[in-house]
């Protein structure tokens, strides 16, 4: 009687021990809960216009302008949303097996491209370049101020390129096989434009690099800098910086009126036919090992060369002909592959309208 009579005091302790130790629990979590939206508070009035304003700065460059060449074939064409960009053709010398697209980097002009692949139309490649929007003889959206960062504008840009290099070569009965070539910027903008277009055969970035990882460590860099409390800032977790660089993003897309697109999911979606990565070992602006973050992501056939001794968008300059060697390389293994799926899909083709009959 008396031990029957002892469990309904010890089920009652139990209870009572669990609701304290929920209560506490609960009153811990609301006050970290509140301890970091106070922080934010504090981040967003304190520090985030200095975030803000860093990752909007323009990076000291100064690129070579070149002279046009006599041989190309000046063209416009229209972006989606109404714009005139100024482009060009540089034949190939022979005959015409597949395009080259060039898309430049930050304040870079159109004929960046021959010191870049001029060589390559000894392939039988075109050349096809441009020029960004509100840069060089492109026209100028009102309102939109362009940054070393990929936006949405120029991956619209991109986009605009490629539908105008498979309406030509369409209208002149010639093979619509593109691989992207882009440098810095224009490489990030290649790249989300050719995880998105199934068509694009392949794609070489010189000095690519991506958004968030670019952005986060940046921030890991900068906090040290304006934040005086170390034994603060070392303790917060990895996922709170990512947070706030997301933040940072949503001020900078809504005061530029742009979006600024994810280079790490567009790399995980890439699945053209190889993808040759270049990047400078000595590179100050761009550290390899965010270049290999963003390489690894890929799943596709992919290479990624660091040339020794190169700083950003000195590859070409630090080993000339080894880039040449490369590049071309890359091109001939790609545009082969691409023959062979062309013609499989033909085969197809012509095997099921056999069959058909």
């Amino acid at each position: 009687m008396t031990h029957h009579g002892t469990l309904p005091e010890t089920v009652t302790l139990g209870t009572e021990l669990l609701g304290t130790v929920f209560l506490i629990a609960l009153a811990v979590a609301i006050g970290l809960v509140t301890l970091l939206v106070v922080a934010t508070l504090i981040i967003c009035v304190v520090y985030m216009p200095h975030i803000v304003r860093v990752f909007e700065e323009e990076p000291l460059l100064l690129p070579k302008r070149h002279e046009p060449a006599e041989d190309a074939e000046e063209v416009r064409f229209r972006t989606a949303d109404g714009l005139w960009l100024q482009g060009a053709w540089l034949p190939a010398r022979g005959e015409s097996e597949g395009v080259v697209v060039f898309c430049p980097g930050f304040k870079m002009d159109r004929w960046t491209a021959l010191e870049y692949l001029d060589d390559v139309r000894d392939l039988g490649l075109d050349l096809f370049t441009y020029e960004f929007r509100n840069q060089g003889e492109s026209d100028a959206e009102e309102g939109y101020r362009p940054m070393q960062w990929v936006t949405t504008r120029e991956v619209r840009d991109v986009e605009a390129a490629l539908a105008h290099v498979r309406a030509r070569q369409q209208d002149r009965g010639l093979p619509e096989r593109i691989v992207l070539f882009g440098i810095s910027r224009g490489g990030g903008a290649a790249l989300v434009a050719a995880s998105r277009d199934r068509d694009v055969l392949g794609l070489i970035t010189d000095g690519a690099f991506p958004t968030h990882g670019m952005q986060l460590a940046f921030m890991l860099r900068w906090v040290g800098i304006y934040a005086n409390l170390p034994f603060i800032y070392k303790r917060i977790p990895l996922w709170y910086y990512s947070f706030l660089c997301f933040l940072t993003r949503c001020i900078v897309a809504w005061r530029n009126r742009c979006w600024l697109p994810s280079i790490e999911r567009a790399a995980r979606r890439l699945a053209v036919s190889g993808w040759l990565m270049i990047h400078g070992a000595k590179d100050s602006y761009i550290p390899p090992r965010i270049a290999r973050q963003l390489y690894e992501l890929a799943r596709c056939p992919k290479e990624l060369w660091l040339v020794p001794g190169a700083r950003h968008n000195q590859c070409h300059r630090t080993e000339p002909e080894e880039y040449s060697r490369r590049v071309r390389a890359f091109l001939l293994e790609t545009l082969q592959l691409g023959r062979l799926t062309y013609c499989d899909e033909r085969e197809n083709a012509e095997s099921g309208s056999t069959e058909a009959r």
